[in-house]
């Protein structure tokens, strides 16, 4: 018996030890044969950067073929400007450009910046592709050329100018490698030449070297940085180095990002050559870029699905879906907290902040010479915070008339399904707006600080009828605390009406229109009217809209408004809503 026992033993050892063997062998030869497949294809690196720009400067990437990337760059002023210029909010230079992938080498773009007016084109090929396998190449380099037309008018220069004074054109070698999953490095050798230069010291070609890297935080979160160091005998009088650090979120189809910067210009010449601020004087720009891709040869190989349908966007449940015993609350009648100027129904989710910044520009009928409206800009920046999922509150500061303002929103009634069916959602709203810019010095009236204050109140009903089509209605009333003349009622009202049409499961078209009531109106003024464009991605609403409203409090643009579409008073911008979670919470159909 023991002899059988010890025979037993032995043949189970012997298979187990077969069987891991086998095993080893197997895992030997996948690998092997996978280390064969990766020798004998190219495996290129991509995101080195996770768009064509660092901060202010190009990066190594280039745009992927058939997709044009719409860009808005954006500076403020600088931070020691003080508290009545809130650091330099009231003081804007924008670039609005765009860049189209011709191949997956070769791109072009261009764009027009407010700033001296400025047009630029630039030309980017990627010569080399970090790459490993059956090619080893441990850096990508990107050649780029790019030639800047300054428009703005001398002032009173007797000095007689010819058209190519006003270009000048700049030449980088991209440098880049990817170290990690986390962190990338890029060098960037630069040449400026300028047609004419200040005084005849000075060489027309100006030698600089640039460096940036940029380190992943999460897996859509990033720090970048970039610097520009400006050889010796090779720089204008009066200027410094560039230095510009960002925080960038990626959203699907959407680059966001926030940086601080001492450059004011947005391209090559300006923020490399020509930048006069100081870090340690305080000359600091806070900004944001802004980059948007969309497919537009769509014969090419497709984008990832950046736009699959929000979650939560639905009227009804499908047929045989719905509990009849349960309530189930409607969710996004409106994408956002905005319809474009004025408020939604919607309020800001439970432990939500919503950051959001209003952009306008200055009337179309502006002329070609001002890039109809391009170079004047009002802008809002504002937060909101969700206290519960019925309740919310925010603050904001617009550059027009440097007002302040207040909001609470409280969702009284919710539009619902299932037991206890409501048809509609009832959003009542009040704001308060403090306006700070200084009176006249020829204005003799004595003012109050109570002067300053404007209320308004509205009730907000909505109804989502499908997944299409949502409509709003606003009654609102517009307290004065003054007024320009005894004859006009220190209380306004008007009546709004808005709709939601969507077009793709990411993007829909918005309608808004205030009309304001007879008798109880403020002098040549005239009804808003705007209408919008508007993406939705994950955490991510950015909406182009034309407008003829100039202000973007509810006093501004319901009672205020100055232009008429028929006089050609349209104004462009854009809006854009980031949510970020500070506090977990269920939503209202959990």
């Amino acid at each position: 018996m023991f002899q059988l026992r010890s025979i037993i033993l032995l043949l189970c050892v012997l298979a187990g030890v077969s069987v891991t063997a086998q095993d080893v062998n197997l895992d030997s030869l996948l690998d092997a044969e996978m280390d064969k497949k990766n020798k004998s294809e190219i495996q290129y690196t991509d995101a080195t950067f996770k768009t064509s720009r660092v901060v202010n400067g190009h990066s190594v990437e280039t745009t992927q073929p058939g997709v044009f990337d719409f860009k808005i760059s954006h500076r403020f002023g600088t931070l020691n400007q003080g508290p009545y210029e809130l650091f330099g909010l009231d003081v804007a230079s924008v670039r609005i450009g765009g860049e189209y992938g011709v191949t997956k080498r070769l791109s072009v773009g261009g764009g027009r910046s407010s700033f001296e007016k400025q047009y630029d084109a630039f030309l980017k090929y990627r010569l080399l592709w970090q790459s490993t396998g059956k090619r080893n190449m441990p850096v990508s380099l990107t050649l780029l050329a790019s030639s800047m037309l300054k428009t703005i008018k001398d002032a009173s220069d007797t000095v007689k100018r010819q058209s190519s004074d006003r270009y000048t054109y700049a030449f980088q070698a991209l440098i880049a490698r990817k170290f990690s999953s986390n962190f990338s490095m890029q060098l960037m050798p630069t040449m400026v030449h300028y047609n004419i230069v200040p005084t005849a010291d000075i060489p027309n070609d100006l030698f600089s070297i640039g460096a940036a890297a940029r380190l992943k935080l999460t897996q859509r979160t990033s720090i970048t940085a970039e610097y520009y160091y400006q050889l010796p005998n090779s720089k204008l009088p009066g200027t410094y180095n560039s230095f510009s650090i960002g925080y960038e979120v990626e959203t699907g189809g959407h680059v966001f990002q926030l940086h601080l910067s001492n450059s004011t210009g947005m391209t090559e010449r300006t923020f490399i050559n020509e930048t006069k601020g100081r870090w340690s004087k305080g000359d600091i720009h806070f900004g944001f870029n802004v980059s948007r891709v969309f497919n537009v040869n769509t014969h090419r190989r497709k984008l990832p699905d950046f736009n699959a349908a929000p979650a939560n966007d639905t009227a009804t449940a499908k047929s045989g879906s719905l509990d009849s015993a349960k309530k189930h609350y409607v969710e996004n009648t409106f994408s956002g907290i905005r319809v474009i100027n004025g408020q939604s129904v919607e309020t800001t989710q439970k432990g939500v902040l919503n950051f959001t910044i209003l952009h306008r520009f200055g009337t179309l009928n502006s002329g070609f010479y001002n890039a109809f409206g391009l170079d004047a800009a009002s802008m809002r920046i504002g937060f909101d915070y969700g206290i519960t999922n019925r309740l919310s509150i925010g603050i904001g500061r617009s550059t027009f008339e440097k007002q302040y303002d207040g909001i609470l929103k409280y969702r009284a009634l919710w539009q619902s399904e299932g037991k206890n069916t409501m048809p509609v959602s009832l959003t009542l709203a009040s704001s308060m707006v403090m306006k700070t810019v200084r009176y006249p010095s020829t204005d003799t009236v004595k003012r109050y600080n109570t002067d300053r204050y404007s209320y308004s109140f509205q009730a907000i009903v909505a109804r989502k009828f499908g997944n299409a089509f949502s409509l709003q209605l606003m009654p609102t009333l517009i307290h004065y605390n003054v007024v320009p003349a005894a004859d006009i009622p220190n209380d306004i009202y008007a009546l709004g009406a808005a709709a939601r049409v969507r077009v793709t499961p990411s993007s829909c078209l918005t309608f808004e229109y205030y009309y304001q009531l007879p008798g109880r109106k403020l002098p040549g003024t005239y009804n808003s009217f705007s209408i919008g464009y508007e993406i939705e991605t994950a955490g991510h609403v950015f909406q182009l809209h034309a407008t003829n409203s100039t202000g973007m409090t509810d006093r501004t643009f319901i009672a205020e408004t100055t232009g008429r579409w028929s006089k050609g008073d349209i104004r462009f911008g854009f809006n854009i809503s980031r949510v970020f979670v500070v506090k977990k919470a269920r939503s209202i159909n959990e």
